[in-house]
């Protein structure tokens, strides 16, 4: 078991993200996507995304980086922190007191924004959305490696939670210019339909793990839940939580709930000592999600459990039994499970952005400051987004940008080319790091990120409709 979980992390950690929502396009005018950061914000054509390709979105991240990971061995190989080859210390030292994976796949089947009137614009979408989310303590880690290293050992693990959900999204958004209240002002907002299929998600306040060669011990304070289907909980004799199975024939919509998206931006008339600055300030994917009595499962966990004789709890000299780690990490939490008696409610990830840039040379090059907040199961995470962007035609743009605040600083870019008819395409990454490490799979050296591991890839093709031009 403790190799599909470590299959998993390195799956995390290696996977690269197609995400069409780039940062760096949030002060590309003619960029036909940034209105899914602020519902305000128009292109200057209406468009349609071409299936498949204009919005599909693969995104990891984690405050882990290969060398976190991977270390290299005797013989030029390359092995896990679970190899005896790797001190502990070594491993531990480069692990921030709390860590986290995090994954994100959405997919549109219907994407298109158009204008009507003198100056609205709307957009619809249909799509799938999978958000998962993970809080790691090093002492989690320090259980992995150590385990029973000396006799007896002691661990104490805080704050580990991890959480999914899957859902479909249908949204409609409308944006319209507001001169003739206050010159400049534009606003505008999204309705987003929400039906879930499941949300499942586990918190361990605290677990106090004793473990000596006669016996181990847990005090586990925690709770975990299990909302819509498709999910096959497995209990022991004492009506244990002990394993968590799929089950495609239980699949379905097991919730249903609303979302709003709100923005709005100014921009400073002609004649001001800085006329065509623009400032913006939004928040998206503001909703919940509510699971009928029927569609909810929920457990907890309060109180010791002791075992002997190892019959369920496996233990080595170096670390965790391999075949049964998480099965054992459930038996020590002793999860039960609860009646329930009312609906259950889980948010979403809710996201503030607030911005301002300033447009020069006719318009055709501006700089930007974008701060955004992301409101997570376990975390909120900051960030600072410098922006530069050069529009040289009217249908070509290219954008730079350096993002800060999080655990990492890294660069992005972006080249957008949207004619006024005609299929348009957009290609950049938004977080492209710049220490790289050779991985050595199957004898083949491949470069991967040495810390932080945040990499992602943007690409999309749009079917330009015409509109207004408003730059031009």
């Amino acid at each position: 078991m403790r190799k599909i979980i470590i299959s998993a992390i390195l799956i995390l950690l290696s996977a690269v993200s197609v995400y069409s929502q780039s940062r760096t396009s949030y002060f590309v005018r003619n960029s036909t996507q940034n209105h899914n950061f602020n519902a305000a914000f128009v292109p200057d054509q209406g468009y349609i995304g071409v299936p498949i390709l204009s919005n599909f979105d693969l995104q990891t991240s984690s405050n882990l980086g290969a060398l976190s990971i991977l270390y290299p061995l005797e013989g030029g190989q390359t092995g896990l922190f679970l190899n005896s080859q790797v001190s502990s210390e070594e491993f531990l030292s480069k692990l921030r007191k709390n860590n986290y994976l995090d994954a994100t796949f959405s997919y549109d089947i219907i994407n298109a924004g158009w204008f009507t009137g003198k100056d609205s614009f709307w957009t619809i979408s249909i799509g799938e959305r999978v958000d998962m989310q993970s809080s790691l303590p090093r002492e989690f880690f320090s259980l992995l490696k150590n385990g029973m290293y000396d006799n007896p050992s002691a661990y104490s693990i805080e704050n580990m939670g991890v959480g999914a959900t899957l859902y479909s999204q249908i949204s409609l958004g409308y944006s319209r210019g507001l001169d003739e209240l206050v010159e400049g002002l534009r606003v505008g907002g999204k309705f987003k339909l929400l039906l879930s299929m499941a949300d499942v998600q586990m918190n361990i306040d605290r677990m106090d793990i004793s473990m000596s060669s006669d016996s181990w011990s847990a005090a586990t304070t925690g709770s975990a839940s299990v909302l819509g289907g498709g999910i096959d909980l497995m209990y022991d004799e004492n009506n244990n939580l002990s394993g968590v199975g799929y089950d495609p024939s239980s699949m379905g919509i097991g919730g249903a709930g609303i979302a709003f998206d709100l923005g709005a931006e100014y921009i400073l008339s002609e004649g001001t000592p800085v006329d065509g600055m623009r400032f913006s300030l939004s928040v998206t994917d503001l909703g919940f999600v509510s699971y009928g009595k029927k569609h909810s499962r929920l457990l907890s966990s309060e109180g010791n459990i002791v075992f002997d004789g190892f019959e369920d709890i496996g233990v080595d000299g170096s670390g965790v039994n391999t075949d049964s780690m998480m099965e054992d990490l459930m038996s020590m939490a002793a999860f039960k499970e609860e009646p329930v008696t009312k609906n259950q409610v889980r948010s979403l990830t809710a996201t503030l952005y607030a911005g301002v840039d300033y447009p020069f040379l006719d318009d055709k090059m501006n700089v930007g400051l974008l701060y955004s907040a992301r409101f997570g199961r376990f975390r909120t995470e900051s960030e600072l987004t410098l922006a530069w962007n050069y529009a040289p035609v009217r249908s070509f743009d290219i954008a730079l940008s350096y993002s800060l605040l999080k655990t990492h600083s890294t660069f992005g870019w972006l080249i957008t080319y949207v004619p006024k008819r005609g299929v348009g395409i957009f290609v950049g990454s938004d977080y492209t790091p710049l220490n790289y490490t050779a991985l050595r799979v199957h004898g083949v050296k491949l470069p991967v990120p040495a810390r932080e591991f945040v990499l992602d890839v943007n690409f999309g093709l749009t079917i330009s409709l015409g509109g207004s031009n408003r730059r031009y």
